[in-house]
């Protein structure tokens, strides 16, 4: 580290450690250049997380904070605000940040409700479909033929539409849900034919002893339930609530001042 940077670096902590500091106690003066200062408080807000960076990086800040105060403070001295192009580009990026700006405080403010996003829902379905039919169940490995049998006899007649629970005959369950493709081609070769909520016989397949049993299937035809995207609809909700809104207002707006244009695209446009 060079002298600079290590007399730049003692200035910072001194900045934000010492409490009797020259420049004020109240917001003490990280580092000034010339007649500008930075403050503590700029720094924070700047940077919120200021505290949790390391020495190195509160540095590399404050130097980069440097470097263009310099060159701001030599572009001030040669006038630079007295080009033009730079004062038309000033006044319009202004413009668009007041515009914005003014804008967002009424999205603030928009507030969704759940029957809206109901509706939205409702008549966009197909916009929520499945598109891939998909299955949900559980592998189920034995230890032994006999374990196997046994669980086989006491749950072959019932309809399983869920997960079974552990069992003391069932070595392990490994459970699948909403895969689209076979989660073991050797038990459940096509999930598009296996039946659902009955419990298969046993098979020794790559070396286990195993059951499977599809508790679910959902065709690619079916619409996803709201749940499962009441997020999406909520965006999609709010870009169409934000859209109609700012267009009333820009309509209010436009009825409250006189607009005079000369201009024949206005008259083309109202014989379209």
């Amino acid at each position: 580290m060079n002298l600079f940077s290590r007399i730049l670096c003692g200035l910072v902590l001194l900045g934000l450690v010492a409490c009797d500091l020259p420049f004020g106690k109240e917001d003490p003066v990280v580092v000034s250049v010339g007649n500008r200062k930075l403050t503590q408080s700029e720094v924070y807000r700047v940077v919120p997380q200021w505290d949790s960076l390391s020495d190195r990086e509160k540095l590399g800040f404050l130097e980069r904070w440097i470097d263009e105060e310099v060159i701001y403070q030599e572009a001030m001295d040669a006038n630079i605000m007295n080009d033009s192009i730079l004062s038309a580009q000033i006044e319009t990026t202004i413009r668009k940040m007041v515009v914005d700006f003014y804008l967002q405080t009424f999205a603030d403010t928009m507030m969704i409700g759940d029957s809206e996003k109901l509706n939205y829902y409702q008549a966009h379905r197909n916009s929520y479909l499945r598109g891939k039919t998909t299955v949900s169940g559980a592998i189920l490995n034995f230890k032994d033929w006999a374990s196997a049998d046994a669980y086989y006899s006491e749950m072959k007649t019932r309809v399983i539409n869920a997960v079974p629970p552990e069992h003391p005959n069932v070595k392990e369950i490994v459970r699948f849900d909403s895969v689209a493709t076979t989660p073991d081609s050797c038990m459940i070769p096509d999930i598009l034919t296996y039946p659902v909520g009955k419990l298969s016989v046993m098979r020794y397949c790559n070396g286990a002893l195993k059951m499977a049993v599809v508790t679910e299937r959902l065709d690619s035809a079916d619409v996803r339930p709201f749940k499962e995207v009441a997020d999406d609809v909520f965006n999609m909700v709010w870009i169409e609530h934000r859209r109609a809104v700012m267009d009333r207002l820009k309509k209010e707006w436009k009825m409250k001042r006189p607009i005079f244009s000369k201009m024949s695209v206005f008259n083309e446009k109202e014989n379209q």
